[in-house]
Protein backbone atom coordinates (compact mmCIF):
# COMPACT_ATOMS: atom_id res chain seq x y z
CA UNK A 1 0.00 0.00 0.00
CA UNK A 2 2.54 2.52 1.12
CA UNK A 3 4.62 2.13 -2.21
CA UNK A 4 1.53 3.46 -4.41
CA UNK A 5 0.46 6.22 -1.73
CA UNK A 6 -3.13 4.15 -1.34
CA UNK A 7 -5.25 5.22 1.42
CA UNK A 8 -7.70 2.43 2.19
CA UNK A 9 -10.75 2.35 4.07
CA UNK A 10 -12.17 -0.92 5.31
CA UNK A 11 -15.63 -1.69 6.49
CA UNK A 12 -17.50 -5.26 8.04
CA UNK A 13 -19.60 -6.05 10.35
CA UNK A 14 -16.43 -7.50 12.64
CA UNK A 15 -14.67 -4.87 14.58
CA UNK A 16 -11.64 -7.43 15.56
CA UNK A 17 -11.13 -8.73 11.86
CA UNK A 18 -11.27 -5.19 10.36
CA UNK A 19 -8.68 -4.03 13.60
CA UNK A 20 -5.90 -6.42 12.33
CA UNK A 21 -6.04 -6.16 8.75
CA UNK A 22 -5.56 -2.51 9.54
CA UNK A 23 -3.13 -2.83 11.97
CA UNK A 24 -1.01 -4.99 9.22
CA UNK A 25 -1.75 -2.28 6.33
CA UNK A 26 -0.39 0.33 8.55
CA UNK A 27 2.87 -1.85 10.25
CA UNK A 28 3.67 -2.01 6.62
CA UNK A 29 3.67 1.89 6.06
CA UNK A 30 0.33 2.07 4.73
CA UNK A 31 -2.53 4.71 5.91
CA UNK A 32 -5.66 2.58 6.34
CA UNK A 33 -9.59 2.61 8.43
CA UNK A 34 -11.89 0.60 9.55
CA UNK A 35 -15.59 1.58 9.70
CA UNK A 36 -17.66 -1.12 11.28
CA UNK A 37 -20.82 -1.56 9.65
CA UNK A 38 -23.83 -3.96 8.19
CA UNK A 39 -24.66 -2.67 4.25
CA UNK A 40 -27.87 -3.55 4.34
CA UNK A 41 -28.49 -0.59 6.10
CA UNK A 42 -28.58 2.59 4.56
CA UNK A 43 -27.66 4.56 7.44
CA UNK A 44 -24.52 2.67 8.08
CA UNK A 45 -23.40 2.96 4.15
CA UNK A 46 -23.96 7.27 4.52
CA UNK A 47 -21.84 6.91 7.43
CA UNK A 48 -19.04 4.56 5.35
CA UNK A 49 -19.13 7.33 3.07
CA UNK A 50 -18.99 10.19 5.33
CA UNK A 51 -15.93 8.78 7.32
CA UNK A 52 -14.30 7.83 4.49
CA UNK A 53 -14.64 11.45 3.17
CA UNK A 54 -13.83 13.14 6.46
CA UNK A 55 -10.79 11.31 7.13
CA UNK A 56 -9.49 11.17 3.32
CA UNK A 57 -11.18 13.71 1.32
CA UNK A 58 -11.75 11.69 -2.00
CA UNK A 59 -12.83 8.52 -2.84
CA UNK A 60 -11.18 7.63 -6.08
CA UNK A 61 -12.08 3.46 -6.32
CA UNK A 62 -15.19 1.95 -4.44
CA UNK A 63 -15.18 -1.76 -4.30
CA UNK A 64 -18.64 -3.43 -3.50
CA UNK A 65 -17.09 -6.83 -2.35
CA UNK A 66 -19.84 -7.22 1.01
CA UNK A 67 -22.32 -10.22 0.44
CA UNK A 68 -23.70 -13.34 2.08
CA UNK A 69 -24.42 -16.78 0.36
CA UNK A 70 -27.23 -19.16 0.54
CA UNK A 71 -27.60 -23.10 -0.40
CA UNK A 72 -30.82 -24.55 -0.33
CA UNK A 73 -33.69 -25.17 -2.44
CA UNK A 74 -36.05 -23.01 -2.87
CA UNK A 75 -39.21 -24.99 -1.71
CA UNK A 76 -37.13 -25.02 1.18
CA UNK A 77 -35.91 -21.71 2.19
CA UNK A 78 -37.50 -19.58 4.34
CA UNK A 79 -38.00 -16.22 2.34
CA UNK A 80 -36.09 -14.36 5.24
CA UNK A 81 -32.91 -15.78 3.96
CA UNK A 82 -33.76 -14.63 0.91
CA UNK A 83 -34.60 -10.87 2.02
CA UNK A 84 -31.34 -11.05 3.69
CA UNK A 85 -29.73 -11.61 0.76
CA UNK A 86 -31.09 -9.00 -1.49
CA UNK A 87 -30.79 -6.59 1.31
CA UNK A 88 -26.61 -7.39 1.47
CA UNK A 89 -26.10 -8.44 -1.99
CA UNK A 90 -28.10 -5.85 -3.58
CA UNK A 91 -29.25 -2.89 -1.58
CA UNK A 92 -26.09 -2.64 -0.13
CA UNK A 93 -24.47 -2.24 -3.05
CA UNK A 94 -27.28 0.27 -4.30
CA UNK A 95 -26.80 2.23 -0.80
CA UNK A 96 -22.94 2.28 -0.83
CA UNK A 97 -22.86 3.07 -4.97
CA UNK A 98 -25.28 5.95 -4.04
CA UNK A 99 -23.40 7.61 -1.43
CA UNK A 100 -20.06 7.14 -3.03
CA UNK A 101 -21.33 8.19 -6.83
CA UNK A 102 -20.79 12.47 -6.12
CA UNK A 103 -16.88 11.69 -5.10
CA UNK A 104 -16.19 9.21 -7.39
CA UNK A 105 -17.49 11.40 -10.57
CA UNK A 106 -15.45 14.52 -8.36
CA UNK A 107 -12.31 12.60 -8.81
CA UNK A 108 -13.42 10.56 -11.81
CA UNK A 109 -12.93 7.73 -9.90
CA UNK A 110 -14.06 3.89 -10.38
CA UNK A 111 -17.14 1.51 -9.26
CA UNK A 112 -16.35 -1.88 -8.68
CA UNK A 113 -18.48 -4.79 -7.66
CA UNK A 114 -17.66 -8.12 -6.66
CA UNK A 115 -19.87 -10.64 -8.13
CA UNK A 116 -20.20 -13.97 -8.93
CA UNK A 117 -20.42 -16.36 -11.87
CA UNK A 118 -24.12 -17.11 -10.05
CA UNK A 119 -25.13 -13.25 -11.13
CA UNK A 120 -24.78 -14.62 -14.96
CA UNK A 121 -26.21 -18.33 -14.65
CA UNK A 122 -28.32 -19.32 -12.36
CA UNK A 123 -27.33 -22.13 -9.70
CA UNK A 124 -28.98 -25.16 -8.65
CA UNK A 125 -30.22 -24.74 -5.00
CA UNK A 126 -28.87 -21.24 -5.10
CA UNK A 127 -32.33 -19.46 -5.97
CA UNK A 128 -31.80 -16.51 -3.64
CA UNK A 129 -28.05 -16.05 -4.12
CA UNK A 130 -28.13 -16.18 -7.75
CA UNK A 131 -31.15 -13.54 -8.10
CA UNK A 132 -29.22 -11.38 -5.42
CA UNK A 133 -26.07 -11.49 -7.50
CA UNK A 134 -28.34 -10.86 -10.96
CA UNK A 135 -29.72 -7.45 -9.57
CA UNK A 136 -26.52 -6.67 -8.89
CA UNK A 137 -24.93 -7.16 -12.09
CA UNK A 138 -27.98 -5.02 -13.56
CA UNK A 139 -27.38 -2.32 -11.27
CA UNK A 140 -24.00 -1.87 -11.86
CA UNK A 141 -24.12 -2.57 -15.75
CA UNK A 142 -26.65 -0.06 -16.11
CA UNK A 143 -24.24 2.22 -13.08
CA UNK A 144 -21.25 1.99 -15.68
CA UNK A 145 -22.94 2.94 -18.91
CA UNK A 146 -24.38 6.21 -17.79
CA UNK A 147 -25.38 7.19 -14.38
Amino acid sequence: MRQRGAQVVMSARNAEKLAGIVSSIEQSGGKAISVVADVSIEKRCRDLINETIRKFGRIDVFINNAGISMRALFEEVDLQVIRRLMDTNFWGTVYCSKYALPYLLRSKGSLVGISSVAGYKGLPGRTGYSSSKFAMQGFLEVYGSKT
